[in-house]
């Protein structure tokens, strides 16, 4: 009975004697370390698998806008330095209803209301409530009078079939946690013939910054695999616009 005070005395020791005789509580499988640069993918209570979990949680928080809009709207950011570069190449044209997908802080709102004129319609959607309230004031303080504000979900756009002309994405498909639900609400609601249009961050080792690459979960391949899984056809990559640290694909339905 002298050997049991000895084993407290070397903890390795009882850890060796526990596993010989089969009383670790180890777990049965082990589980691999996160990886840096890919975010696990894990399921949400509803069952749906989550390609990014948490990646919209930091928006949720409260002043959340005043958080975010110096950062989102930084004139050193690449897609507001080309912003005006980017909403021409859109080659917008009155009386088209555009869906702002993921509106922000409304970096592009006034540019893109501007482009669809007085008799057209620009939907901001938006999936957290404080932007979606501020977008509404913005609107207003602005006069721009053609925006109507549209609550998505994680899993839906909130937009009625056949009832967009052009979807404007930027740098906002990497916030996407359900693609493979998300994405057939947007084939639904854009009317044939119709544009999706995404600029997105490149995720290229070597070149990506490590930040940049553990952000954003998917590289162009894989972002243009999941876009057409969900019906879309890739139409062109608009190379025109300086852009470095970016993308602008034209999908069509």
């Amino acid at each position: 009975m002298r050997a049991w005070p000895s084993l407290l005395v070397h903890p390795v020791l009882a850890v060796s004697l526990a596993l010989l005789l089969g009383c670790s509580q180890r777990p049965r499988t082990a589980v691999p370390a996160e990886s840096p640069t890919e975010p696990p993918t894990e399921r949400s209570s509803d069952g749906l698998a989550s390609v990014h979990p948490g990646i919209n949680d930091r928006y949720f928080q409260p002043d959340a806008v005043q958080v975010w809009t110096d950062t989102l709207e930084a004139e050193r950011r690449e897609v507001i330095a080309a912003r005006d570069e980017i909403v021409a190449a859109l080659e917008l044209t009155p009386g088209i209803t555009v869906a702002d997908i993921g509106a922000g802080t409304g970096a592009f709102l006034a540019a893109l209301s501007g482009g669809v004129g007085a008799s057209g319609r620009l939907l901001a959607v938006e999936l957290v409530p404080e932007f979606a309230a501020h977008l509404r004031d913005r609107a207003a303080a602005e006069g721009l009078t053609n925006v109507q504000i549209v609550m998505a979900s994680a899993t839906d756009v909130g937009l009625e079939p056949d009832s967009v002309d052009l979807m404007f994405m930027c740098d906002v498909y990497h916030h996407i946690e359900y693609p493979k639900v998300y994405l057939p609400t947007l084939f639904r609601a854009l009317r044939p013939g119709g544009q999706l249009v995404i600029v997105e961050f490149d995720r290229i080792p070597g070149k990506t910054s490590a930040r940049m690459m553990k952000h954003v979960r998917q590289d162009q391949a894989t972002l243009t695999a999941e876009v057409t899984a969900a019906g879309f056809v890739l139409d062109r990559e608009i190379e025109q616009v300086p852009l470095d640290e970016n993308y602008m694909l034209v999908f069509r339905k």
